[in-house]
């Protein structure tokens, strides 16, 4: 013979309020793999604002998991999206990586001698657009001159320890874009979701961080034309080392928003 249970109104309406919290999770977990807002989905793919390292959000996710979180955990939006660019990088050249005879002059535009270098690393500065000589000068390019050869630099100052972008700006190594100013205006701050939870190389206070994804318009070059951004990471052992792990040709650009202002 069963026996019924016979419960007080106050149990009954614990009961039904535990029933229907056990229920409301559910929504949440799913949620991550199927682009919830806030949902993080372990390998999921990068959505807007998803990291790009595994963590990320799933795929059209606006917001993953990140320490600069606000109080409930949300991260602001970016801007409007500018498009698909293609991704290259730049660097500093150095001294270092050249042998052969030191001869060729470089010189200011005032045609004082800077340095005397070889061959191969003045090609290789002029391409570059900036390079350190043994002795720990930083040169930047400064323009075609009526020296005995050209183009000229200038010595970087102290403000500029990673070289000159376009309108005096200073490089910051895994900061700094140079871009076509008819596509992302100089100066102007952009997000890249593929390289935010990018764990970049190098040593503090330039490198060795977990990227954000915010980046800053603030150099240019002949070459960068149309949607076409091109990295400085200062040294080429992290763009071997970054283009080896990610294996990126082109990336998704969007203004920075509130998410970089």
């Amino acid at each position: 013979m069963s026996r019924k249970l016979w419960l007080s109104p106050l149990a009954a309406l614990l009961a039904i309020a535990a029933c229907g919290s056990d229920d409301s999770g559910g929504s949440a977990q799913s949620g991550g793999g199927s682009g919830g807002g806030a949902g993080v989905a372990s390998g999921g793919s990068a959505g807007v604002a998803g990291s790009a390292s595994g963590g990320a959000s799933g795929s059209g996710g606006t917001a993953g998991a990140q320490s600069d979180a606000g109080p409930d955990g949300a991260l602001p939006p970016p801007g409007a999206l500018l498009g698909s660019f293609q991704l290259t990088y730049y660097w500093v050249t150095t001294e270092e990586e050249f042998s052969g005879a030191k001869d060729t002059n470089l010189y200011d535009k005032s045609c004082k001698l800077l340095a005397t270098v070889a061959a191969k690393f003045a090609a290789s500065l002029k391409l570059e657009g900036t390079g350190r000589l043994s002795d720990g000068r930083i040169l930047n390019y400064d323009g075609s001159c009526n020296c005995p050869t050209s183009p000229c630099y200038l010595v970087a100052d102290a403000q500029h320890p990673w070289g000159y972008g376009v309108q005096g700006k200073a490089l910051v190594p895994f900061r700094s874009f140079a871009v076509d100013k008819a596509e992302i205006p100089y100066g102007q701050k952009v997000y890249v979701p593929e390289l935010d939870g990018v764990s970049v190389p190098g040593e503090t206070p330039w490198g060795s961080f977990v990227h954000d994804g915010c980046f800053s318009a603030d150099d240019t070059g002949g070459a960068i034309v149309g949607k076409h951004v091109d990295w400085f990471v200062a040294l080429k052992p992290h763009y071997v080392t970054l283009d080896g792990s990610l294996g990126l040709t082109t990336i998704t650009v969007h203004q920075g928003g509130a998410r970089c202002p």
